[in-house]
């Protein structure tokens, strides 16, 4: 099948399905007539080979246990190859409903209560919450802004590790919420900071096929094999592509050993095996088997809505939208308002749009808010209006000009 514009301009109605992005508002925001541009998840179908398989599936009407073998590893390490040019191993791929249950069972297997884990700030929320569940200790470090454009402080993350008994480094790559693709450059640095001092590192990358045109994404691991470091764990899923969160498909790949046999235990206890459910690897294996024309479309489809948000943000002064390298998520800056993130999100509300704020990344040097493009443009100008609207009351309000 062909992915063009048309196919992602399609409006689908989501209300009723329990879409906790549509049918969550009432709930969440206190308004269920809200255009949501909250959570990330999309308003897209996946490929028409994952929705004909998934339906021929439930047709045949009995839903014991699944299989648990390789086939599905094969999906996962065919696209990888495919689309990052990096090879994984069977014995190395494995399978849980989701990245924040791999998470915590790494958080639990490489470190003890107490621990230090480091995390760039602002950070993607639950991957800061999952160790602070696990009575472990956040050390944040800072990521540079400048010109709506984030780096790493390299002076200062040395010094935090040089004064911190680190223990484990949680890396988004591509990172949340500001939707930098780390260069290879960049993580060449981070790996050579985090073998010198011995710390495993987890890399979350379930936005990597997410990558906005003229930008190329560098697997983590990939860059610490070619410093034969194999301190490292790689979080993913094909959830966050193909709008396929609801069916719980993930996976974490380390080549490891020790690793694997410490997550193994964690696993055993709590009870969370690579047994999915029916439609899951199903799910998975046809969008990784037929996806790849979709993604490449679905990456420009929502390059130019990032472009869209731009242009409309334009006349506002006090606002700031970070370079969009990756992810349908763009970062977005208020200058010169005096308002709480609480207050900020308040406010959208009474314009008609759900936003997340930055207190839900843990960003605390100023007023940000996370906006999902991942949708129709109809719906992304109903959206932005309603944003807009939102700002210029504001403006008047604070008399800005």
């Amino acid at each position: 099948m062909t992915y063009n514009f048309e196919y992602f301009d399609q409006v689908i109605d989501r209300r009723g399905t329990i879409a906790g992005k549509w049918d969550g508002l009432e709930f969440l925001y206190g308004n269920s007539d809200l255009i949501p541009m909250w959570v990330a998840d999309t308003d897209f179908r996946p490929p028409r080979e994952v929705v004909d398989a998934v339906i021929e599936r439930a047709k045949h009407g009995i839903f014991g246990y699944g299989f648990y073998g390789f086939p599905y590893k094969e999906a996962v390490i065919d696209w990888h190859q495919r689309r990052n040019q990096i090879t994984y191993q069977k014995d190395s791929v494995f399978f849980t409903p989701n990245v924040l249950v791999s998470l915590n069972n790494v958080v639990r297997a490489l470190t003890e209560e107490g621990d230090q884990v480091l995390l760039f700030n602002p950070t993607y929320g639950p991957l800061e919450k999952e160790p602070l569940f696990a009575k472990r200790e956040i050390v944040r470090a800072k990521l540079l802004k400048e010109a709506g454009y984030y780096e790493i402080d390299f002076n200062a993350l040395t010094q935090l590790i040089e004064d911190h008994q680190i223990k484990l480094f949680i890396l988004c790559n591509p990172h949340n919420p500001t939707g930098r693709v780390w260069a290879e450059e960049e993580l060449i640095q981070l790996v050579t900071l985090c073998q010198a001092n011995n710390i495993p590192i987890v890399s979350d990358e379930i936005h990597s096929d997410l990558i906005m045109p003229e930008q190329h994404f560098t697997p983590l691991m990939k860059v610490a094999r070619a410093l034969n470091y194999d301190q490292v764990v790689m979080l993913s899923a094909p959830t966050k592509t193909f709008n396929l969160a609801g069916l719980q498909a993930s996976y974490y790949i380390t080549d490891n050993q020790d690793f694997i046999k410490k997550i193994d235990q964690v696993k055993a206890y709590s009870h969370t095996g690579d047994l999915l459910n029916s439609f899951a690897y199903l799910a998975l294996t046809k969008a990784y088997e037929h996806g790849a024309d979709y993604v490449d479309s679905l990456t420009e489809y929502l390059f130019s809505n990032y472009e869209y948000l731009v242009e409309e943000l334009k006349p506002f002064s006090f606002v700031e939208v970070t370079k969009l390298e990756a992810t349908y998520l763009a970062w977005i800056e208020l200058s010169s308002v005096n308002l709480t993130g609480k207050e900020l999100r308040a406010k959208m509300v009474e314009s008609g749009v759900a936003i997340q704020s930055g207190d839900d990344f843990f960003e605390e040097d100023g007023l940000f808010f996370r906006v999902n493009i991942g949708c129709p443009r109809e719906t992304l100008k109903a959206g932005v209006k309603a944003i807009v609207a939102c700002l210029s009351e504001l403006a008047k309000a604070e008399g800005i000009e």
